[in-house]
């Protein structure tokens, strides 16, 4: 009966946390939450609805393995090189200035070094699987402040693993670390490594060749476990083992099908793992000492808020930018649990200050999405008192740019904006950039554009680049809360001015349109548009009726949205041409039996009905050619007709039926 027993624990435990993660989502919290409040419910502090116990941990741990496994396999040596710069500028700087902040308070409250350490590193680790699901959500990953708090939390994900390996050293445990114990860990780790990244390749290649996906998943299973199992007889821990195993896959051609393959057996298993942590909560404990537990969170918050809003700085970040990624970080982690957990298993802190430690972490988690929403507003109050580094810059760039008037201006120096610019300079069109990066201002100042350091959503920046005197704006910014913003401001600033905004989702342009945008391009339908012309491209399909095809998607799509200024029909207000005819570009073959004669002769409107519009000779095109010009190798004529006619016109050419 023991195995109906364990049957039972685990279907209760997948059911309450199936309806607790769900109810909680309904309420816009992190599904973390719903596990937790499941291992609250049936843990020995609440109903006591499980027995097993120990099998529960057994399952936790395996869902421990396979989260650091994958975060090994989203880390690449290419990645960590390309993020060097804000590792160690950001991600240094918000790691150790919470670990010490932390460090202090605790030995101010009477705990002891030992104490003080663990929780400085568990402290100082936020939650990736939240706020990276947050960001998605917000669709926020690309946005500055997005990408900032991404790099603290790469950073942190790195610390994880060395304040695994660091914790045995805090106790008794490190007495047996001798020089042998360390050289013997160190080939260890060194076989394992020759093994995965040189022997495991060929092997999955071979795997691979079957085309037998279950084997590709048992293979990647075994991997992981084996090089837990193999760590561990090493002295250190499963995570670390799981972990390196992952780093030596993510180069390997088979990686983003390794992370499908892992990703659903991690998220049932951590969700296990959660309901865990939940499970070791003394609600007892929490109501009896609720005050200090508030407290801790305050105090923990304010903390990392701060630490996060300077490592930002650090990283030459705008003030705003970096209190929004510091906002978005001030929670605790799950990494935090899996230190706290291993601290407790070695006895390095008291079991009071354990269960103290995991309801601070567990509050910190739920207040994540509360902090998400409001994160914006607070950092623009805060930053329009504090100032903020642009104040002056914004100044001196206001006196630069007075003589502005009918110019366009551009909010972002990206690859986008910096080809519209490139568009406007070849048209004589003044123009001016708006950007938060003082690295890319800079840059963008040597080479002589006109570019000024400043958030596009505050009036005083705007009214620096001359908004009122300007024609149309520009916001070509990946960030859907500044677009949110800019766009009511610039409209209150200009009425009559025309701005034309970029989003990722056509999803975003009722909302958008509603704030005042008069276009809106889309980058999800740009894309589409794109790949389908290089799709008929690829099937020959004729360039004036791709052009038309195109044409009619632009229209369908402004017109279901009402964007104003977009009536044309086909091509017509795209090529000036007659409704219903096709532009096409058709080369004449070197064996054309038509090379030699003039276009009199020929006659191409009487015998298939097309026009000649040009011909292009040597890379220059003659428009309205006259009738006694006369074919010649390497010419392309430009033809106008309907699809039929530029049928016939290419077999004439050709001398055959196509």
């Amino acid at each position: 009966m023991t195995e109906l027993t364990a049957l039972q624990d685990i279907l209760v435990l997948l059911c309450l946390a199936l309806l607790n993660a769900y109810v909680f989502s309904l309420l816009r919290q992190s599904p973390i939450v719903g596990y937790l409040t499941t291992g609250l419910l049936v843990g020995p502090y609440g109903f006591h609805l499980i027995q097993g116990l120990r099998e529960v941990e057994l399952v936790a741990e395996v869902g421990i393995v396979l989260l650091l496994f994958t975060i090994g396999l989203e880390f690449s040596y290419d990645r960590i090189l390309r993020l060097k710069k804000l590792l160690l500028s950001a991600g240094v700087t918000q790691v150790v200035l919470t670990g010490l902040t932390v460090f202090c308070i605790t030995l101010l409250f009477g705990g002891s070094m030992v104490s003080a350490t663990i929780l400085g590193m568990a402290m100082a680790l936020s939650s990736t699987a939240i706020v990276l699901k947050l960001l998605l959500e917000r669709g926020e990953v690309d946005a500055a402040h997005g990408r900032m708090a991404l790099g603290i939390l790469l950073f942190q994900d790195l610390c994880i693993i060395l304040f695994i390996v660091a914790l045995p050293l805090l106790g008794e445990t490190g007495q047996d670390f001798t020089i042998w114990a360390l050289v013997k860990t160190g080939l260890i780790l060194c076989s394992l490594y020759l093994f995965v990244r040189h022997l495991l390749k060929p092997l999955l290649r071979i795997i691979l060749s079957t085309r037998a996906p279950e084997l590709f998943r048992l293979t990647i299973i075994a991997v992981v476990l084996g090089t837990a199992w193999a760590t561990a007889h090493a002295g250190l821990s499963l995570a670390l083992g799981a972990f390196l195993a992952g780093l030596a896959l993510a180069e390997s051609d088979s990686s983003h099908q390794v992370m499908a393959d892992i990703i659903p057996f991690r998220d049932v298993f951590l969700a296990v793992f959660f309901i865990s942590v939940g499970m070791l909560v003394d609600i007892q404990l929490f109501l009896t000492n609720w005050w200090i537990v508030l407290l801790c969170v305050v105090l923990l918050s304010l903390t990392k808020t701060v630490t996060g809003t300077l490592a930002g700085l650090m990283a030459k970040q705008p003030l705003r930018t970096s209190m929004v990624a510091g906002l978005m970080t001030f929670q605790v982690g799950e990494f935090s649990f899996i230190l706290l957990e291993s601290a407790q298993d070695l006895s390095l802190i008291p079991i009071q200050t354990y269960q103290l430690a995991l309801s601070v972490v567990a509050l910190t988690m739920m207040l994540s999405p509360l902090m998400f929403r409001h994160a914006h507003s607070i950092s623009d109050r805060l930053s329009s008192l504090w100032g903020g580094p642009g104040a002056h810059l914004a100044t001196q760039d206001n006196e630069r740019t007075a003589n502005l008037e009918g110019h366009v201006v551009i909010a972002g120096y990206g690859v986008a904006g910096r080809n519209i610019a490139r568009t406007l300079r070849e048209m004589r069109i003044p123009y001016i950039h708006i950007e938060m990066n003082g690295e890319m201002v800079h840059r963008a100042r040597k080479s002589g554009e006109i570019i000024i350091y400043g958030d596009a959503t505050a009036p005083t920046v705007l009214e620096g680049a001359g908004i009122h005197k300007a024609r149309a704006m520009v916001l070509a910014i990946n960030d859907p809360s500044a677009l949110a913003r800019a766009i009511p401001t610039a409209r209150e600033l200009n009425p009559d001015l025309y701005i034309l905004a970029r989003t990722n989702f056509v999803a975003s342009i009722e909302q958008l349109m509603r704030l005042g945008a008069d276009e809106i391009i889309t980058d999800e339908f740009g894309a589409g548009l794109e790949m389908a012309t290089l799709l008929l491209r690829q099937f020959k399909v004729p360039d004036g009726r791709v052009l038309k095809i195109l044409s009619s998607l632009r229209e369908e799509h402004h017109q279901r949205y009402k964007q104003q200024g977009h009536s044309t029909k086909n091509l017509t207000g795209y090529l000036s041409v007659l409704d219903g005819g096709e532009i096409d570009i058709q080369a004449v073959p070197d064996d054309s039996p038509c090379l030699g004669k003039s276009l009199a002769e020929l006659n191409f409107r009487a015998v298939t009905g097309c026009s000649v519009m040009g011909v292009i000779r040597q890379e220059r095109v003659d428009y309205n050619p006259t009738a006694e010009l006369r074919l010649e190798v390497g010419d392309t004529l430009m033809l106008l007709g309907e699809e039929e006619g530029i049928i016939k016109v290419r077999e004439l050419l050709h001398g055959h039926h196509i």
